[in-house]
């Protein structure tokens, strides 16, 4: 994957701001360019349809995501900080996201075919993070089954599923903190 020019981070930034703003499907090329300030072919030459751009704003969304975690993570040794820190800029973050632009919901729960597979890459990087964090965390610990993916399935799996239904973020933070406590649970950790 090549690294993005001012040029193309600035199509890309456009591009979240409109989709969050009127939605994947009412959004064109042409709202795109004109949000960014260039011409239209200025963005074709970027990029060649409106599909490409998507993946580049969902990967560069996810992306963002995971360099704060990663920063926050280097801050901590405490596996009950670091898996506050996934909740706070993960699931919380994209949670106040949407309620502000509910067109994002589109996006960020993959309904559209591009972003379902950037969104599939992001799953698989995200799990090996989490993977690896525990492992590393955890060593020389006495924790029994289940395993550490089967842990990392369920603290990422109800983590991200854990906004439907909620009404409002405080909702939402105090089935995260649940969902925190019952792998810290599973780890054997919780005082």
């Amino acid at each position: 994957m090549k690294t993005m020019t001012d040029k193309t981070h600035m199509i890309v930034s456009a591009a979240a701001n409109m989709f969050a703003r009127y939605g994947y499907s009412k959004t064109t090329m042409g709202d795109i360019a004109a949000e960014a300030g260039v011409a239209r072919q200025t963005v074709y030459n970027a990029f060649p349809g409106k599909e490409e751009i998507l993946r580049a704003v969902v990967r560069q969304a996810g992306d963002e995501t995971y360099t704060a975690v990663m920063a926050s993570w280097a801050d901590t040794d405490s596996i009950d900080d670091k898996l506050s820190a996934f909740h706070q800029y993960g699931p919380l973050k994209w949670f106040e996201a949407i309620c502000a632009a509910p067109d994002l919901a589109e996006l960020m729960d993959g309904l559209h075919r591009a972003a379902s597979e950037e969104m599939s890459a992001l799953d698989v990087k995200w799990r090996a993070a989490l993977s690896d964090m525990l492992q590393d965390n955890l060593r020389g610990e006495d924790y029994m089954s289940p395993s550490i993916d089967d842990i990392v399935d369920f603290f990422y799996t109800t983590s991200l599923n854990a906004k439907h239904g909620v009404q409002d973020a405080t909702q939402l933070r105090s089935r995260l903190a649940t969902i925190k406590l019952a792998t810290l649970a599973l780890l054997k950790l919780q005082d």
